[in-house]
């Protein structure tokens, strides 16, 4: 087997864990986020939406508003255009975050959530992102962080114990970033169209908010 097809045969194992595991216990933090990023007409647009979860929190009892999300991934824009039923105003593509397919100021709001991590050209990712972007409107970047402990009440949705704070600290370690990752992805926002934005913490995420 060859190195291509062993590394498609590992991203297609990891996205389905994804959606079957993290992606239905993180409910709550995805309801969470949508109410902090607050938007309830116009366009919002999810950078890298995995099974479209966050999306779909967004759109919610907003028939005004219309919420798009992006992923690189077929299997993920899948997963998401299952998860979405008969939602009119949620809209799922693939597509690269380095080159988005919309207009110069098209949305309103947008958020990237457990994405950057993955980006592998992050200064390209920033500079669409800002394009496609409203003047004054508002880009949430979240990264769960590696260092982290306490799992915070209300974020999780449990099965009886299921999962244990184990598990989840364990998707931090593989999916988040540690300090020194998430001070370069501030040094490179700092360099971006956005040119910085406000930090902070939400549930267990580190948080960037940036201003178009």
């Amino acid at each position: 087997m060859d190195e291509q097809r062993r590394t498609g045969m590992r991203s297609a194992v990891s996205d389905w864990l994804y959606d079957k595991g993290p992606g239905r216990y993180y409910q709550p933090a995805y309801a969470h986020i949508a109410a902090a990023i607050g938007i309830e007409e116009g366009a919002f647009l999810d950078v890298g939406c995995g099974p479209g979860w966050l999306s779909i929190r967004v759109g919610e009892g907003h028939p005004q508003l219309d919420a798009i999300g992006i992923d690189l991934s077929p299997r993920m824009v899948a997963a998401a255009n299952r998860h979405k039923r008969q939602r009119l105003n949620v809209t799922f593509r693939e597509m690269d975050a380095t080159n988005i397919l919309y207009p110069e100021a098209t949305f309103h709001a947008a958020a990237a959530v457990q994405s950057a991590h993955h980006w592998s050209d992050s200064a390209a990712v920033l500079a669409e992102v800002h394009r496609v972007m409203c003047p004054g409107a508002f880009f949430f970047i979240y990264e769960a962080d590696k260092d982290g402990d306490a799992v915070p009440d209300a974020w999780i949705q449990r099965a009886g114990a299921w999962p244990p704070d184990a598990i989840v600290r364990m998707g931090w370690r593989r999916f988040g970033m540690n300090e020194e990752e998430w001070t370069a992805l501030k040094a490179l926002v700092r360099t971006s169209p956005f040119g910085g934005g406000e930090e902070g913490r939400h549930g267990f995420y580190r948080r960037l908010v940036l201003t178009r």
